[in-house]
């Protein structure tokens, strides 16, 4: 064999290290014959492929750290987010609104002060939760007594930490599990004069000048947080001798949603006398967790490219999903898109984390505050999402001899996988529900599954004014089941139908206590929707009870099979928490534009089990 003089560096393993060793080692003329197996140059050789497999190992891993795409510790995605100017969410605290009623006894004082940071206290899994007021809440006497308005708190342990300023020092918080929303800098002169100045969170340079109170926030180490000041330049140097003073709420995250009632703390007032109650008008919501390594990596790059400004519907995304982590999923597009269109506007709609289904109110106001400061010529509009939801009904089949599972855990099983697949495959706007997929996932439940007949149906849900007629219109975006139009025969399941709900028409009731029971909304097979109610008719002879449907409107709107949109008027006396309207779709997937997010509604989901026959 002739002597290359080089090693075959292509194999990486501990073996093909050793083999390559051999090969050229017996490529020279002193080993040619040699039997590396029984010597104890074959040890020598074990060791040098593990530290040649080792070093090859380690290099590997210094190489994948070397970059965001591929770095796989916390504290190297942190690092590389911090070169594109991006900070890692932290943990946001959850928040509750509540109102403080005040006891004073017999004292009668013109107002009492809740101070900032007064407690409220709870216990979620046997975790305690403080919820603190950030600020001071004055309550004035009035005719009811001590009574505030509704005021939110956060949850969290208020935190204090101090630096002293040397020229060296790094602020570097010591807490995990900040919530960076909290934050409050206070830079006191020295520890002999207490005059201090408040400092402000600043996001970029510009606009800052030497003489600028502000400080900056950046990523540290895995969950951890630094302080960064101005250099006297951009942002106020400060002196040596000075003293940082950092406030802050360590906080449990989304654990904190879970929170209802408050016991207080203690009392307040001068002599700090009077009792307090504090009343829940809003359980506590909006608790999130820290940002995800896999989290890091997508929004780091495209925060960058938003530059901090929001004028593609991208930037507006990312700016959203940076500052706002109880924000599960954003859907942005312009205003010219809308019905009716909006020029000069861009609608956003959003979906939060949790069991809400629709962003809050206060959370709204600020989210369009927000974008304001980021666009100059936009207006920002929020627009509820638009749900469209869905209903299964699955009659799976399984081979008993492969299992020795009761039906139940199979029910359990298969209803497992649908909310797997819901996780998996309908988590953003403009997801469509593949009836194949689904169909497949359910199989895969159990060994014993054979096959399954899953059927579908779009639902939306209305919420009307009762007792006011109101004209309804959506669509459920997909053809329904009526090709052809023509009345509909005794015990088919119309296109569209409603649950039942109270209705009152001529001075007659109609609902669960009487007679003719409630009404229900439907189709009438040639495109009309119409309003009816059951009458069960019994003959006196034969005793044979029969269904009647008793039709109350013969046309209140309209349906068009071909795109699915339905509009109609409707005018319920009562019904229960909405009146949902299912629609028969055609096709066997149901498919939504952009501007809706589908959701698998759970309590309209039917899982049957029965024997595989060969």
């Amino acid at each position: 064999m002739a002597n290359t003089g080089f090693l075959d560096v292509s194999e990486l393993s501990f073996d093909g290290i050793k083999n390559n060793l051999k090969t050229f080692m017996k490529s020279k003329t002193q080993f040619k014959d040699y039997d590396f197996e029984g010597s104890n140059l074959n040890s020598l050789l074990d060791v040098l492929s593990y530290n040649t497999y080792m070093n090859a190992f380690y290099l590997n891993m210094i190489g994948s750290e070397m970059f965001l795409d591929s770095s796989q510790l916390r504290n190297s995605v942190v690092s590389h987010a911090k070169e594109l100017n991006y900070t890692p969410r932290s943990r946001t605290s959850a928040r509750a609104k509540v109102t403080f009623a005040i006891n004073t006894g017999g004292d009668v004082p013109d107002n009492v002060v809740i101070p900032e940071n007064y407690t409220l206290r709870s216990v979620v899994d046997g975790i305690n939760m403080d919820f603190t007021t950030n600020e001071n809440i004055t309550i004035n006497r009035t005719d009811v007594g001590y009574v505030s308005d509704p005021v939110y708190v956060y949850e969290g342990k208020i935190v204090q930490e101090f630096f002293n300023v040397d020229g060296t020092a790094r602020y570097t918080l010591s807490s995990s599990n900040i919530d960076t929303n909290s934050i409050r800098v206070t830079v006191i002169n020295s520890s002999s004069d207490s005059s201090n100045s408040i400092y402000t969170k600043a996001d970029t340079l510009y606009g800052l000048t030497s003489n600028s109170e502000v400080y900056f926030i950046q990523g540290y180490n895995n969950d951890q947080y630094e302080i960064v000041f101005g250099d006297g330049i951009s942002g106020k140097l400060l002196a040596n001798g000075n003293i940082v003073k950092v406030k802050y709420r360590s906080t449990n995250g989304i654990l904190g949603n879970k929170v209802v009632n408050f016991s207080t703390s203690g009392k307040v007032g001068d002599s700090s006398t009077y009792s307090v109650t504090a009343t829940t008008n809003i359980s506590a919501a909006d608790g999130s967790e820290r940002e995800t390594i896999e989290s890091m990596k997508l929004n780091a790059p495209r925060h960058f490219a938003a530059q901090n400004r929001a004028v593609t519907k991208e930037d507006y995304t990312t700016l959203i999903i940076e500052k706002y982590p109880q924000i599960k999923t954003v859907n942005v597009y312009g205003g010219e898109n809308a019905i009716p269109p909006q020029y000069g506007r861009v609608i956003i709609s959003m979906i939060p984390y949790g069991d809400f289904p629709v962003v809050s109110a206060e959370l709204k106001t600020d989210i369009v505050a927000y974008l304001k400061t980021k666009s100059i010529t936009t207006e920002p509009v929020i627009k509820d999402p638009e749900y469209m939801y869905i209903e299964i009904q699955s009659i799976v089949s399984y081979n008993p001899s492969l299992t020795t599972k009761s039906t139940q855990q199979l029910k359990s099983d298969v209803l497992n996988q649908i909310k797997s697949y819901e996780a998996t495959y309908l988590n953003d706007f403009g997801n469509d529900l593949r009836k194949s997929k689904l169909s497949s996932m359910i199989d895969s439940a159990d060994a014993s599954i054979v096959s399954n007949q899953t059927t579908l149906r779009a639902i939306y849900t209305i919420v009307p004014t009762k007792g006011i007629k109101q004209r309804i219109a959506f669509s459920f975006s997909n053809p329904l089941a009526r090709p052809l139009r023509a009345p509909y025969i005794i015990n088919e399941t119309e296109a569209v139908r409603s649950t039942s709900f109270d209705y009152f028409k001529d001075g007659v009731y109609y609902n669960a206590s009487t007679s003719q029971g409630q009404v229900t909304l439907s189709d009438d097979g040639n495109g009309f929707i119409r309003l009816y109610y059951t009458e069960r008719r019994e003959d006196s002879i034969t005793k044979i009870v029969t269904i009647v449907q008793q039709i109350l409107e013969s046309n209140i709107g309209t349906v068009n099979y071909d795109t699915g949109e339905v509009s109609f008027d409707i005018n319920p006396y009562d019904y229960d928490a909405n009146i949902k309207i299912f629609g028969k779709v055609i096709n066997d997937d149901i498919v939504v534009q952009e501007s809706k997010y589908l959701k698998i509604d759970y309590e309209e989901i039917g899982i049957a089990v029965s024997t595989y026959r060969q």
